[in-house]
């Protein structure tokens, strides 16, 4: 029961990083493309 419930954890603090990052990503990929203009 116990393994089930640390399982659980890590992949839910892995899902919460995998969307900080990827966030983090996203947000400086549109500050390029703003600073670069619409479309290159």
């Amino acid at each position: 029961m116990d393994v089930l419930y640390i399982g659980g954890l890590v992949v839910f603090a892995a899902l919460t990083y995998a969307l900080i990052a990827g966030c983090e990503k996203l947000m400086q990929y549109r500050r390029d493309q703003g600073a670069n203009g619409v479309r290159p």
